[in-house]
């Protein structure tokens, strides 16, 4: 079942709406939600975030 949020939501970087197809980050912490590929980039720069890999599988 997928998690649903509010597409007015704001963007964790510009506070732009994140819409109906948010680009998402996870963390330790939390899980980011960001209006473009661009927000998401700076802000994985900015905090030092490594995301591993989607699709990577154990071998």
């Amino acid at each position: 079942m997928s998690e649903a949020w509010d597409p007015r939501a704001p963007c964790d970087l510009c506070s732009l709406p994140v819409g109906i197809k948010p680009f998402t980050l996870t963390a330790p912490e939390k899980t980011f939600r960001f209006c473009c590929e661009g927000c998401k980039g700076i802000y994985q720069m900015l905090h030092q975030i490594n995301e591993p890999p989607a699709g990577t599988a154990d071998n």
